[in-house]
């Protein structure tokens, strides 16, 4: 009795090399926004990290609101940020220990994937509270103002002029 295991179709394969490669963006992602997040540029176009990572909202802050959200995730975060790197690493050592297995067990693979945008989710939650307390402690007016550079944001594309800058 011939006991081989039948090949995943082709389609299979494209479909997980796909996703693999999407997952080491988000990986690199996350990584490089850890690495260079804290760091104070001059423009906010080559601003990488945190800010960036909430989009369009974070466009539309002024430069004070968007450094006292730098500043309450950097208080949130303390030595974090090297514990997720160092725990992301881990996630794509044990994926890559199962993608060399045969043969390959795609619900062991899934699994590291979904703890992996587990472990994203909540660094991207942690954004999304500190932009809506941010939000929160603004006076009417200001919330007015950023109501309307973040509608200037929506009609010029999601970029703001450069003398609208700060």
């Amino acid at each position: 009795m011939d006991k081989t295991i039948p090949r995943a179709p082709r389609r299979v394969k494209v479909a997980l090399a796909i996703s693999v490669a999407i997952n080491l963006l988000v990986l690199g992602a996350v990584v490089g926004a850890g690495m260079h997040g804290d760091r104070d540029r001059k423009s906010f176009g080559n601003r990488g990290g945190d800010i960036a990572a909430i989009g369009i909202y974070g466009r539309a802050l002024d430069r004070p609101d968007r450094r006292a959200i730098s500043q309450r995730l950097r208080e949130g975060r303390n030595d974090q940020g090297r514990e997720i790197r160092a725990e992301l690493g881990e996630f794509a050592l044990e994926a890559s220990e199962f993608l060399k297995q045969t043969p390959f067990d795609k619900d062991a693979f899934a699994g590291v994937l979904q703890r992996q945008q587990g472990l994203i989710k909540g660094r991207s939650d942690m954004m999304q509270n500190a932009l809506v307390e941010q939000i929160a402690s603004m006076t009417t007016e200001q919330r007015i103002e950023y109501a309307n550079r973040l509608q200037e944001l929506l009609d010029h594309g999601g970029r703001r002029r450069k003398h609208d800058r700060d």
